[in-house]
């Protein structure tokens, strides 16, 4: 199933003339925005495994057969991510992963194949780009919260009705380029750190408050309702967080840290360190 804007709708109808397998074609009305635009072609899609595809990614030839593997191998997981190798404007490597970048390796790494995924709550480390998911999960995903990215609101949910798996492989080329909407960026100045550090807090803030609000409507097994329940009290700590004063940043996290045991001590310090440096 593809969707395409109109200055590509000759190369797209072209290829599907091309294979030997069906290719339906839907083209919108009028721009929706990419968001939108992924989550009325997760609706159109009818098999039963979903891919997503951006426009500027260059999938490997095993893309699809080694994530359809992951599914086989796993019949417990709902949805399956990779690495990725990381590329620039003229399609050459730069020597990078896309999971270092994210800070997806070492305990984070072994927390999540170990079922632990509350480490989903503060990292976003899923890019959509290399995802693929069960078409029965859209019922706890679908419709996207209001001004959230499609792959920051489809891990989250999705790991609290099914189990998640990496693939420890690049399957797809990720193209890092200085118009790009989302995805890697350049090192900030001291000043854009503390403007997007407040600010991602503030957006943490608002996407847990809607997936707990989404969830809440669901019927979870044990383990989602584990996930729901760190969910909330993330949440809460978050909200702690964004209150404090620079005066009261310790004491506050700390009680935070007290009462909902949401990280290890490490953490906690470190979460704290940050606030009190890029103090608002």
């Amino acid at each position: 199933m593809t969707t395409v804007d109109r200055p590509y709708h000759g190369i797209v109808r072209e290829f599907a003339a091309s294979v030997s397998y069906p290719v339906r074609i839907f083209e919108n009305e009028h721009n929706l925005g990419f968001v939108a635009n992924f989550e009325r072609a997760i609706r159109l899609c009818n098999g039963d495994l979903i891919t997503l595809s951006d426009q500027d990614d260059i999938w490997y030839p095993i893309r699809l057969e080694r994530s359809e593997q992951e599914f086989t191998e796993h019949p417990e997981a709902g949805l399956v991510f990779s690495d990725a190798d990381i590329i620039d404007d003229q399609d050459e490597l730069v020597g990078m992963r896309l999971w270092p970048n994210f800070g997806f390796a070492g305990e984070r790494k072994q927390r999540l194949l170990a079922g632990d995924y509350t480490v989903l709550v503060k990292n976003r480390f899923v890019t959509g780009a290399t995802v693929m998911f069960r078409s029965r999960l859209r019922e706890s995903c679908l419709p996207f919260g209001p001004g959230w990215l499609h792959d920051e609101w489809i891990a989250p949910t999705a790991a609290a009705v099914a189990d998640l798996r990496p693939i420890d492989l690049p399957l797809i080329r990720y193209r890092k380029h200085i118009s790009q909407q989302v995805g890697l960026n350049p090192n900030p100045s001291f000043l854009e750190r503390k403007k997007r550090h407040w600010s991602e807090l503030s957006r943490q803030i608002g996407l847990l408050q809607g997936i707990c609000g989404r969830l809440s409507e669901q019927s979870l097994s044990e383990r989602g309702k584990a996930l729901f329940s760190c969910y909330q009290a993330h949440l809460r700590f978050a909200q702690f967080r964004y209150a404090a004063t620079r005066a009261s940043t310790c004491a506050v996290e700390c009680h935070a840290q007290a009462i909902f045991k949401l990280y290890r001590l490490r953490t906690g310090v470190l979460s704290m360190a940050t606030d009190l440096v890029l103090s608002k």
